[in-house]
């Protein structure tokens, strides 16, 4: 049992007779008690502060806002507890439909167990609901990863259809004209669709062109400053 007690359960059960019962069922296994909570928001809140391994969910809990039996209070709890701080859910419920067991799934339990649970039942609940979780685990860090590798992917082949295809532009300024047909700045135009920046300078012809006075020659480029 040694290993087992490493694993702390939260006991969220809004029944204070059936809570005690499954706390020392638990405790009989060897698991360790993370805490106790009798209704959605607290086990929501519990989990974020106490970060147990697993958590034991009962689906029909009293809404504390509203002072009724909520029968979707633990889905909802599981739903906020997976979006928040992912961990390991256990359905723990005297309910028991396939409708019910997919909406569970669908909000992110990883096991379902019908009241009352056997100590051989339970224990092994948990460890499959704890193998499960850390698939799912290890696959969303995969897609994770793969998601922004496509983005990234994505993004390089934006930049590199950028400036493909027919481009127009003005033969005597060099203007070019986008697809909504404004005519740019060739360097303005450029910019915006490559990662390439644009500085300016004279050429040799251009500087003699303009400034006959300092460049009365056009300088040799290919020869060294």
């Amino acid at each position: 049992m040694t290993r087992l007690r490493t694993i702390d359960v939260l006991v969220a059960e809004d029944d204070a007779l059936v809570s005690e019962g499954t706390v020392a069922q638990l405790k009989r296994l060897g698991y360790t008690l993370a805490a106790t909570a009798y209704d959605g928001p607290q086990a929501v809140e519990l989990t974020a502060n106490c970060r147990p391994s697993v958590i034991l969910m009962d689906l029909q809990m009293v809404d504390p806002e509203t002072g009724r039996e909520d029968p979707f209070a633990g889905l909802k709890a599981t739903r906020l507890i997976q979006d928040r701080c992912p961990t390991t859910v256990v359905v723990l419920t005297a309910h028991e439909s396939p409708d019910l067991v997919a909406q569970a799934s669908e909000a992110g339990a990883n096991g379902y167990l019908v009241k009352p649970a056997g100590d051989l039942e339970l224990s092994r609940a948990i460890m499959i609901a704890q193998a499960r979780f850390r698939d799912l685990a290890v696959l969303r860090r995969l897609n994770s990863f793969l998601y922004l590798r496509n983005q990234k992917l994505r993004e390089s082949l934006a930049r590199a259809k950028a400036l493909s295809g027919l481009i127009t532009a003005c033969a005597n300024c060099q203007r070019i004209r986008d697809v909504t047909g404004q005519w740019q700045r060739m360097e303005h135009y450029i910019e915006a669709r490559s990662s390439a920046r644009f500085t300016h300078g004279l050429c040799p012809d251009c500087a003699t062109e303009l400034y006959p006075d300092v460049f009365p020659t056009a300088p040799d480029s290919s020869s060294p400053s």
